[in-house]
């Protein structure tokens, strides 16, 4: 009894298929990050200044709370 094997195929248009694949998703990826990590981006902006509010926000309670304990 013979096990069976597939023998993969050196078709040149497979071959240039799977490199086609490949690169596309190398240039998918690599928009990706350009995009998300660009300084253009606004919804990068945007999350940055919530974020600088939110932390201005919380050392004013943080202080206002020092001050209280400090009262005490």
């Amino acid at each position: 009894m013979s096990i069976p094997f597939y023998d993969f195929p050196s078709s040149p248009i497979l071959i240039i298929g799977a490199l086609g694949i490949a690169i596309a998703i190398t240039v998918f990826f690599v928009s990706y990050q350009k995009y998300f990590n660009s300084p253009l981006n606004k919804e990068l902006t945007e999350k940055k200044k919530a974020l600088i509010k939110e932390q201005k926000e919380l050392n004013e309670r943080l202080e206002k709370i020092e001050q209280d304990l400090k009262n005490l």
